[in-house]
């Protein structure tokens, strides 16, 4: 009885050796894997992503402005003129978040300098309406302000008949 019994235990081995040698197979592949990866991500990645249409406008745009700077892309700052200061409340549920900020635009010329101050009141409407219009994530963060900066702009120069705003400066920017 004995004997017989033997057999069948080595059989049952025999049958649970093909999971172990899944599993191992199995570790193997996911280890290649993560080597792959690995190599992947420090020897770069197959290079650099294409720039979307929006990054290739947002290029655009600012080369466009370092042009009009007086002094180009590394020369002087053009003229500054204060805005002066506008606390506008924020587009909220609850209503009761603003934001206060202390512009300066920067301009092509001194020439622009009269066309912007008899237009004042205009330009600090539209700046104003653009910024209400903002919920408190739009105007928290490096990139919502580098949007809100470029949509100012805009703003600023479809306002203008003659002269440009090469750049709209917060000096203070506080939101609650």
């Amino acid at each position: 009885m004995a004997e017989d019994e033997e057999p069948e235990e080595g059989a049952e081995e025999g049958k649970g050796g093909g999971a172990g040698k899944i599993l191992l197979i199995l570790g193997g592949i996911n280890t290649l894997g993560l080597l792959g990866l690995a190599a992947f991500v420090v020897l770069g990645g197959g290079g650099e992503a294409p720039m979307s249409p929006e990054k290739g406008m947002e290029a655009a745009e600012m080369q466009a402005a370092a042009a009009a700077r007086p002094g180009g892309a590394e020369g002087e700052p053009g003229p500054m003129m204060e805005l002066g200061t506008l606390v506008v409340n924020l587009r909220e549920p609850t209503g009761d978040r603003y934001l206060k900020t202390k512009i300066q635009l920067e301009l092509d010329s001194e020439e622009t300098r009269a066309e912007v101050e008899s237009r004042l009141s205009q330009i600090r409407y539209q700046i104003t309406m653009l910024l209400s219009g903002q919920r408190v994530a739009d105007v928290q963060g490096p990139e919502s302000m580098e949007a809100l900066r470029k949509a100012m702009i805009r703003r600023v120069n479809a306002s203008l008949s003659k002269g440009r705003v090469v750049g709209v400066w917060p000096d203070e920017w506080i939101v609650q």
